[in-house]
């Protein structure tokens, strides 16, 4: 965001080797036949909502805390761990 509050298109604060690792992860998942169905599909989900948080802490903290978006976003992937 600018200094007026503005949004800015961009990468959202993550440098592009955090990004990379974050995007290949659910590619890489579907190579790891020792985890049934179950585990890969789940490990995509907590993948996922991982690289959402960490976009959304980048790009907007103060919305992301206080209107629940985080905690959704952390109940989502107990729920996806459990």
């Amino acid at each position: 965001m600018e200094p007026d509050g503005v949004m800015v298109d961009g990468t959202g604060g993550l440098d592009e080797e955090t990004r990379s690792k974050l995007a290949a992860e659910p590619c890489v998942i579907q190579d790891a036949r020792w985890l049934n169905p179950d585990q890969q599909i789940r490990l995509v989900a907590v993948a996922s909502l991982i690289t959402g948080a960490a976009r959304l802490l980048a790009e907007d903290p103060g919305t992301a805390i206080t209107t629940g978006e985080l905690a959704r976003i952390w109940g989502l992937r107990d729920h996806a761990i459990a």
